[in-house]
């Protein structure tokens, strides 16, 4: 049995290496072809800059966005490249009739299958190595638009009135996010009922990650004290009092700007990024919640779709090769399209872990029916 595992495992790993290049490469080629004059803008720019050929510093530019963009495709598109190749193996077995010979010896089609589902699961397994180890590296870089592609990270955006858990309002002239720097600093300082209490302005603030808070350069704060009159109700004196400030600790942190500036910032972080940012009061919980229990579920809907996609191709009888794979892409791409649709649809009534295993569950009778009409 395990020259047959060798043999089957070899022919699937072929498959699987061609169907991801030729897949990868023809979304590229496409998605260039749109854009092309955004890639070759950022070369000019590259080469200007830099110095040495537009050309060159053309084809780095397209490097340097696609390849981060094909590493993060890679997570939602490993699965429906396993169960490719698994049909591209089985059906040449099928057509060398090398499929019924094996059955013939008296193996089961639950051994045939066996060493293409381990190879498979361990392939979709690589999709949470490639999210801890190398996405989260290349952040900035996922992050940028296309007309961004000239700059190394995403561009410097203003930041208009981000408020904290302590009711302060943060505004920046720019943020960047390669240096984790906000320039034109102004913060105001409210009281719970929204009234201005102080303003700090700051020239720049620097993040720093270890103590938490913002390190500020000229910052200074004009602060109106808070007296309470005889029935206890605050009053805001009309008598400012200006000091220095050095740093403004705040939950308002770096990763934070990100994930309001793009949407898809929170989906480029390792688990330990986001359970940090699960911690920050001015997150959103319940999205970032989803993204992480999300990255496991999709990891077993890609292995049930693989299983429930096996009866299709698994049979003793030679069968139409055609409709095999036009059963299969209905079967397979159906059930993705519908667990990735749910897994980003948003809802307020329903738990964020419910939702993210809501695709497990519903595709869960699905394959145990499917795979058992396969004959062994």
């Amino acid at each position: 049995m395990k020259i047959l595992d060798r043999y089957i495992i070899r022919l699937f790993l072929i498959h699987f290496v061609i169907l991801t290049v030729v897949i990868m490469l023809l979304f590229m080629m496409v998605d260039l072809m749109v854009d092309m004059d955004e890639f070759l803008e950022g070369g000019r720019v590259r080469a200007e800059k830099h110095g040495g050929s537009s050309f060159l510093w053309t084809l780095w530019t397209i490097g340097d966005y696609y390849g981060p963009m094909l590493l993060f495709l890679y997570v939602y598109l490993s699965g429906l490249l396993v169960v490719a190749a698994m049909g591209f193996t089985f059906a040449a077995m099928g057509r060398a009739r090398e499929l019924i010979t094996v059955v013939s010896s008296g193996v089961s089609m639950y051994r045939i299958a066996a060493p293409v589902l381990v190879i498979g699961a361990v392939i979709n397994g690589l999709t949470l190595l490639d999210q801890e180890l190398a996405i989260p590296q290349m952040a900035g870089k996922l992050a940028r638009r296309k007309s961004e592609v000239k700059h190394d990270h995403i561009r410097t955006f203003a930041i208009h009135f981000v408020r904290d858990s302590d009711n302060r309002l943060l505004s920046a002239a720019k943020f960047d996010a390669a240096a984790n720097a906000i320039e034109g600093v102004t913060i105001l300082e409210r009281d719970k009922l929204g009234r201005k209490t102080g303003i700090i302005r700051a020239d720049r603030g620097v993040w720093d990650d270890q103590a938490g808070h913002w390190s500020l350069v000229n910052g200074m704060a004009v602060r109106n004290p808070i007296v309470r009159d005889g029935g206890g109700a605050p009053q805001v004196m009309l008598n400012p009092t200006e000091s220095p400030v050095d740093a403004l600790k705040t939950d308002v942190t770096p990763q934070v700007l990100m994930a309001r500036r793009a949407t898809i910032y929170p989906a480029l972080l390792s688990m330990n990024e986001l359970g940090q940012l699960m911690e920050n009061p001015v997150a959103d919980k319940s999205r970032v919640l989803r993204i992480m229990h999300s990255r496991f579920s999709l990891m077993v809907v890609n292995i049930l779709i693989l299983v429930m996609c096996l009866p299709i191709f698994l049979t003793r009888m030679p069968v139409n090769p055609i409709m095999q794979a036009v059963k299969a892409v209905g079967l397979g791409l159906g059930m993705w399209v519908t667990a990735l649709g749910i897994l980003n649809t948003p809802s307020a009534a329903i738990s964020p872990v419910v939702m993210a295993w809501l695709p497990v569950v519903l595709l869960l009778p699905v394959t145990a029916v499917l795979l058992q009409r396969m004959k062994t």
